[in-house]
């Protein structure tokens, strides 16, 4: 536990001391900002349920996948390019403590990146004539259902970065792989029938975040996430041990 927590401080200063997690950070608060606000406006004096202003706005969600993809680009790919990696790898550490580390510290600035966006209720309900008071429930639910969907992502771009030796092939192999996560299987479960769109419902993002945002509780899609984000930081272990046999 000792040398997982030092990892994860290791991995937040690193992140402290770059342009850009404070760049990605400001981006966030501007672009969600900016797309709450034109949509205030544009449904004002319509009675709009305030989870689908808050978690439907298609700024929101590409925000998402640009910070998971610039959080977990250089993980693994720029240790391999620097070096930096051998030194770590010949630490008195395991593989799993290195991996768990890493994403917990990405998945801790995830976190502080979009904390802030909850503001943005507040100021929702002052200016929106449809919205008179505030579902906490479903608020925290849908907050829920955004980290649960940032953490798989996340999880997601580890694995490419222990997989690359560049950054830029780690950045662009993420974001396309997201991409394709986020909108071709959202896209699919609406337009496929019988069990192949029960399926994909079952692991659409756009299904859990409805769900969750209205506050109602599948455990189904808790389940696919947690177990998907074991799988992801067990295969990139399961990549780093595999150097010792290169």
């Amino acid at each position: 536990m000792r040398n997982l927590l030092t990892i994860w401080r290791r991995e937040l200063q690193a992140y402290a001391t770059s342009p850009a997690a404070y760049v990605i950070a400001v981006l966030v608060l501007m672009v969600t900002g900016t797309g709450f606000g034109l949509q205030t406006i544009v449904s004002r004096g319509e009675p709009l349920r305030l989870d689908v202003l808050m978690f439907w706005l298609p700024t929101l969600w590409m925000m998402v996948l640009i910070v998971a993809t610039v959080l977990t680009m250089h993980l693994f790919a720029e240790e391999k390019r620097s070096g930096t990696i051998e030194a770590l790898m010949t630490a008195p550490v395991t593989e799993m403590e290195v991996v768990i580390g890493k994403y917990a510290a990405a998945v801790t600035l995830f976190v502080i990146i979009f904390a802030p966006t909850a503001g943005h209720i507040f100021v929702l309900r002052e200016l929106s004539i449809g919205i008179s008071t505030i579902d906490i429930v479903s608020m925290i639910a849908g907050y829920v259902a955004l980290l649960f969907i940032g953490a798989f992502y996340i999880s997601i771009g580890l694995l490419i970065s222990a997989l690359s030796k560049s950054q830029i092939v780690a950045a662009i192999g993420t974001f396309a792989v997201l991409s394709l996560c986020f909108l071709l299987v959202g896209y699919l479960s609406h337009r496929s029938g019988g069990a192949p769109s029960a399926l994909l419902s079952c692991i659409s993002p756009f299904e859990h975040i409805s769900d969750l945002s209205r506050g109602h509780l599948d455990t189904r899609a808790i389940v696919f996430y947690l177990s998907s984000i074991v799988l992801m930081i067990f295969t990139a272990t399961k990549v780093l041990e595999s150097r010792r046999w290169l």
